[in-house]
């Protein structure tokens, strides 16, 4: 089975963006691997953003991909919440 990572990236509590990777993992311990430096690397280039990667089979691709399409926003399964020390 192939599966496809999906970054999601957030600057904000309410500013997220999905990002598709074109390539095609020939399963889901590849896939995860990859996304290992591919953390590393959006940690470095977007420090104070929060995100994630998901590897997603085919057809959870097209749902998500559905939901887009269809005015859904991105976001995180757990967000943290802000802080609120003063």
């Amino acid at each position: 089975m192939n599966y496809t990572m999906v970054m999601i990236v957030c600057f904000t509590v309410e500013v997220c963006t999905a990002m598709f990777d074109d390539t095609k993992f020939n399963s889901y311990d590849a896939c995860y691997e990859s996304s290992r430096s591919t953390v590393s690397y959006m940690q470095e280039i977007y420090p104070d953003s929060a995100g994630e990667v998901w590897c997603l089979t085919p057809e959870e691709l097209a749902e998500y991909k559905e939901y887009i399409d269809q005015g859904g926003e991105p976001q995180l399964t757990n967000p943290e919440e802000p802080s609120t020390d003063i």
